[in-house]
């Protein structure tokens, strides 16, 4: 017989499966129609996805948390926000809806298993699932202001797909001067979405957005400079 599952969670398994069940819940609220609601699920789902990093290395690192963490990204990162790309993707584009969001679920998760297969533990293959996720929120976050969204929305998608399953390196966040801005922005966004201040969030999510971008073309910056 296996051990006895209880037995094997750790505080941070405990917080990872928080993050599966924001993810969850995004979908189901997506599903309700209650759109702005299921993008801060997803935002709240970072926030639990960096303290069950957090945590770990503070409590320490059980059997079951690598395998836990993919499988919680997937629903979080990977499967709700593909819901909500066709939500929004489902009024003009109709079955290539299916496409574009059902492209960005399948590299997501392809991404999750390549990570764990290799358990490269300096950095990342491609842009983290994570990532992909949060840029989809926080995009959708913004969507009113977006001339020609449809269009932008899918080319977006595409372009995260690709990078969640590409080659490219990308190094883990651990720059204070980068995470710290980051993080109270963050929880800024989810603060004054449930204050009501909807026009708030817009310049929390654009600027999040805008450090996120920094992060997914960093590598562009590095490979420049690196030839001056």
């Amino acid at each position: 017989m296996g051990d006895n599952i209880l037995k094997l969670i750790k505080p941070a398994d405990i917080i990872t499966i928080v993050n599966a069940l924001l993810g969850f819940a995004s979908v189901i609220n997506a599903l309700r129609g209650e759109v702005d609601s299921a993008l801060v699920l997803v935002l709240m789902a970072v926030i639990a996805d960096g303290a069950d990093g957090a945590v770990a290395r503070y409590s320490g690192y059980g059997i079951l948390g690598a395998n836990l963490d993919s499988l919680a990204d997937v629903v979080s990162f990977g499967l709700a926000p593909a819901v909500l790309a066709f939500y929004f993707l489902n009024r003009n584009m109709e079955y290539f809806a299916w496409v574009f969001s059902g492209l960005f679920l399948v590299c997501g998760t392809l991404r999750l298993a390549r990570f764990n297969a290799a358990g490269k533990k300096d950095g990342f293959d491609g842009i983290p699932i994570t990532s992909g996720g949060f840029a989809v929120a926080l995009f959708l976050q913004i969507r009113d202001s977006v001339p020609y969204f449809d269009s932008i929305f899918a080319i977006l998608l595409v372009i995260l797909s690709l990078l969640m399953i590409s080659t490219i390196a990308y190094p883990k966040l651990k720059n204070p001067a980068v995470l710290t801005p980051m993080t109270l922005l963050l929880f800024f966004d989810v603060v004054v979405f449930f204050l009501g201040y909807t026009e708030v969030v817009k310049i929390a999510a654009l600027l999040l957005l805008i450090l996120i971008f920094g992060y997914i073309l960093s590598p562009i910056g590095r490979r420049f400079y690196g030839k001056l």
